[in-house]
């Protein structure tokens, strides 16, 4: 196995927990290829823990292990997998809900892999090739702990790759799911990210709980989860917004999967932006808005144009509540901090010359834990506030 020694300012970072380091902070490997195990050195040369090596990544090693009794491969990848189930066991309520994250990356010590779970099939989605020649080990672990219907493979984050079946049964076109108790079809071929963006599900459960006697307006509805939840917690009226037809006719299919009649709410192939100038020009006012969009920074360097860009759709949802009503604003960046987010918000609410009242704050949801010490694991933002 090929070592490095790492930098004495990085070693306490490493043995506290952090997966990442970075090819400008650390000594070249030489002969290292991508996918290859690499010993972690510190002070005198002694072992601190052993990781993943990317020849052509910015994260050039991802740490898999800093335990003195655990050395990469079939058995850690075992363990791994075992442990993942057991704390989704204890942390959702599985009688009612069998679409979750099996392994959440970093948060689950198996940094740059992905497997979310849609009614018995898996879907595996990587964030480096480094994991390609372990692929078939992972996949062993997978079937021996769950005992999937099928295995599917989504590709590499940043790679054009076909999808492909990788064990067991191919999934169908639509895999329908339950999220408490909810309906809804996954398309996990297609669809964004593996499918469905269950990271919002306990946020769709809250608005389900708000939405009673409410007219709402979802903007990037997706396939209408959002939408759904506030149809069945007893909305009045649910508008649809999302910029993808094939996004629309999904959140239609939605509702007719739940017994609800779609055309007793409204679904609209629109950019949000241009949707909410509508509205005000209509005069039009909701009791909830849903504000939900793309990340707006996928890289650092885009930060600056993503806060006022946020500031902009805020303030422009923002408005177009009525006064009592609710608005969630939900932030998936990770270049934006919970923070700078509430500062956003702040700054929104200015703009529209309203007051906010927080109701609810909340990030990443059990099945998607982070490590303390890795900040850059923690993405979702969602609040609730009131709007006077």
């Amino acid at each position: 196995m090929a070592t490095v020694v790492v930098p004495d300012r990085l070693t306490s970072h490493v043995a506290a927990g952090h997966p990442w380091l970075y090819v400008n902070a650390v000594p070249a490997i030489p002969g290292a290829r991508t996918g290859e195990f690499v010993t972690l050195l510190g002070q005198g040369r002694r072992p601190i823990g052993q990781a993943l090596f990317d020849a052509d990544s910015p994260i050039a090693l991802r740490v898999l292990s800093t335990r003195k009794d655990e050395t990469p491969g079939p058995a850690l990848w075992h363990r791994r997998v075992d442990q993942a189930l057991s704390l989704r066991r204890s942390v959702l309520d599985l009688r009612h809900t069998d679409c979750f994250r099996l392994l959440h990356g970093e948060g689950d010590r198996l940094p740059g892999v992905v497997v979310d779970h849609y009614a018995g099939f898996l879907v595996l989605k990587l964030d480096t090739p480094a994991w390609l020649p372990h692929l078939e080990q992972l996949c062993d672990a997978l079937e021996h702990h769950v005992r999937p219907r099928g295995i599917f493979f989504k590709g590499i984050s940043g790679e054009h790759e076909a999808p492909r079946n990788l064990r067991g049964d191919e999934p169908p076109e639509h895999i329908l799911v339950r999220e408490h108790g909810m309906r809804l079809a996954v398309d996990v071929r297609r669809g964004q990210k593996t499918g469905l963006f269950l990271d919002q599900r306990e946020n769709r459960a809250l608005v389900r709980q708000v939405a009673r006697d409410r007219r709402v307006l979802n903007l990037f509805s997706y396939t209408g989860g959002f939408s759904l939840a506030a149809a069945l917690g007893g909305a009045t009226h649910v508008t649809s917004v999302d910029l993808a037809r094939g996004a629309i006719d999904g959140a239609r299919h939605n509702f007719s999967a739940n017994d609800l009649d779609p055309t007793a709410h409204s679904f609209v192939t629109a950019d949000a932006f241009e949707h909410l100038a509508a509205c005000a020009a209509a005069r039009e006012l909701f009791d909830l808005v849903i504000v939900d969009p793309p990340s707006f920074a996928p890289r650092k360097q885009a930060l600056r144009a993503a806060e006022a860009a946020y500031t902009k759709l805020n303030a422009a949802a923002i408005r177009q509540v009525r006064p009592g009503g609710l608005v969630a604003c939900a932030s998936c960046s990770s270049h934006v901090p919970m923070d700078l987010f509430l500062q956003i918000l702040r700054e929104s609410a200015r703009t529209a010359r309203r007051a906010l009242r927080v109701l609810e704050i909340r990030q990443e949801p059990g099945d998607h834990p982070t490590p303390l010490h890795f900040p850059e694991g923690r993405y979702l933002k969602f609040v609730l506030a009131l709007a006077e």
